[in-house]
């Protein structure tokens, strides 16, 4: 901060000594334009003079000081740190990358041998849905003939005219919502985060290498909580702000530390906070579901509409501004913007480390979905008492038969639940092709593992040959192009006997067509090569009397 001061002071001496209201002159400084104004169907060249509005003395300078003390406090939130790996040490690092590559090689085939058994057991899963799935035309009226049967309906969610609010407390919503199918409190800090940047630079001669990385500080909003202590800047600390007060406000005593990151580096808070899957329970967030979604006369339970994100809890909204309160009288500091949430920064103001956001979402009922599942009869819940409907949905258990039932397979349990309006066709058919997409994306997957386990093996090499320039970017090009070929043949060859084991007959069909093919061509091909090496016979001599030429007889 001594530093800061004294900048400061400089940089205002600087600012008062080229900011000023008047030109050299003395004069008012002044913009000259030249315009064509049209009088009687005639264009006349009019200049005319504007003066520019002039700015105070301390206004400039405070302007100049603002942007030059930002610059220089960013300059400051950095570390860098410089790493040095000379060839001794490279060689020790292609060691273990050696080893890495080697389970990467033993790994990735038994991968592509799960994802190929994991596809035919999910297409046969689907094909028991195609099968067995009884179609409800009228889903209002289901009946008790296909109870523990897998069923298909189509219909829309709804909550009737229940109202929904968040569980008692003070940051609750000040009236219940109506057609709300789930609502839900989130809060935010804004928070101090690491982010660094590498440059490396190789030896010119040798395989040594110099990283230098640059820490920088990013402030962001975060779901997560007060974060932990920054590492490379130890004087710089996150503020918890009020974030204490609201979990005692949600009902809860103390709150949790966050988990450490294991992530890569430099992701948005945002993003981190998605891929570690934030506990929407935990104060002081709040999730609730209501306890009339239905549709039809299939009641939807918690669970259900917890675990199905994408088709229940895709279309989120802002819970009107009017159901938000002004103020909190245990919170003060609290204050709700123009966008309907509560925060502690002021109208205006940037926020600052320390601060909170508090957003209310919630899912309108009213959509279409689509459903192939169990139909179970609910049991009477001893909280909330007799469910309002008879029917509700749970996962089939999948028994596939072979050899006329003789044999019996258990391939788990399934059910399928999607947005829109479907018939049967259509959702088997969407399931197969996104089990398609899937399936081709893991063996894509596996095969990279696979590639980069044999780059990884020949690593030691590389190391050895980067000593020279031109050796080492030839070598490498040359190690990489025999693991793409060698990594190829090998997923090629897995995914072929994996084929082989988990569809036989298929596979053997395939392999009797291919091999008649094949006895086809060499047949052929072997009949031409005989044809062509048969012995030449010799030719005929011509008779004597053809090859004497006849006597010439002149008549007198």
């Amino acid at each position: 901060m001594a530093v800061l001061r004294s900048m400061k002071l400089t940089l205002l001496l600087a600012a008062l000594a080229v900011a000023g209201t008047v030109g050299e002159s003395g004069e008012p400084r002044t913009n000259h334009i030249r315009s064509k104004v049209p009088v009687n169907d005639i264009e006349i060249d009019v200049g005319t003079t504007s003066y520019a509005k002039p700015k105070t003395l301390v206004g400039a300078a405070e302007e100049f000081i603002d942007f030059e003390v930002d610059l220089i406090r960013r300059r400051l939130q950095e570390t860098v740190e410089t790493t040095r790996c000379n060839t001794w040490c490279k060689l020790k690092q292609s060691i273990g990358l050696t080893i890495v590559g080697l389970l990467l090689i033993c790994i990735s085939p038994c991968l592509m041998w799960k994802n190929e058994g994991r596809h035919v057991n999910e297409l046969r899963r689907i094909d028991f849905c195609k099968n067995k799935a009884v179609v409800i035309e009228n889903a209002d009226i289901p009946t008790d003939e296909h109870t523990g049967d897998l069923v298909h309906f189509v219909g829309k969610v709804s909550v009737d005219d229940d109202a929904l609010d968040l569980k008692s407390g003070a940051l609750n919503i000040s009236s219940p919502l109506t057609k709300a199918l789930v609502i839900k409190r989130t809060c935010s800090i804004f928070q101090k985060f690491e982010q660094s940047t590498q440059q490396t630079k190789n030896d010119m001669i040798g395989a040594g290498q110099t990283t230098t990385t640059t820490f920088s500080i990013k402030e962001d909003w975060t779901p997560m909580g007060p974060q932990g202590p920054l590492e490379h800047f130890p004087n710089d600390s996150n503020s918890r702000g009020i974030w204490d007060e609201l979990v005692s406000a949600s009902g809860a005593s103390e709150t949790t530390a966050p988990a450490p990151s294991k992530l890569p580096p430099n992701l948005p808070p945002q993003m981190v906070a998605l891929l570690q899957k934030v506990d929407p329970n935990q104060p002081p967030h709040c999730i609730c579901v209501s306890k009339s979604a239905h549709v039809g006369g299939f009641g939807l339970s918690r669970d259900i509409i917890i675990a199905e994100k994408a088709v229940f809890q895709s279309n989120w909204m802002q819970v009107p501004s009017e159901l938000i309160p002004d103020h909190i009288e245990t919170l003060p500091e609290l204050r709700k913007d123009r966008y309907g949430n509560l925060t502690t920064v002021e109208e205006g103001d940037q926020p600052t480390n320390g601060d909170v956001m508090i957003k209310f979402e919630y899912i309108a009922d009213g959509f279409d979905a689509s459903f192939i599942v169990q139909q179970v009869i609910l049991d009477a819940d001893p909280e909330a008492g007799v469910p309002d409907h008879k029917f509700g949905v749970d996962k089939q258990k999948v028994i596939d038969e072979k050899c006329c039932g003789k044999i019996t397979d258990d391939l788990g349990v399934i059910w399928m639940v999607r947005a829109g309006r479907h018939d049967l066709k259509e959702m088997i058919l969407m399931a197969k092709e996104d089990e398609k997409a899937l399936t081709k994306v893991l063996r894509l997957l596996c095969w990279v593992l696979l590639v980069a386990g044999w780059m990884m093996l020949f690593s030691i090499f590389t190391t050895l040959l980067s000593t020279l320039p031109l050796l080492g970017a030839l070598g490498g090009a040359a190690f990489f192009i025999v693991a793409l070929i060698v990594g190829t043949v090998c997923c090629c060859a897995v995914t072929a006997i994996a084929y082989f084991r988990y569809r036989p007959l298929i596979t053997s069909i395939i392999l009797a067509i291919a091999g008649g093919i094949a006895g086809i061509v060499i047949w052929k091909l072997n009949g031409a090569s005989n044809a062509s090496y048969q012995p030449t016979m010799a030719p005929v001599p011509a008779p004597k009397f053809l090859m004497q030429p006849e006597e010439l007889v002149l008549e007198y």
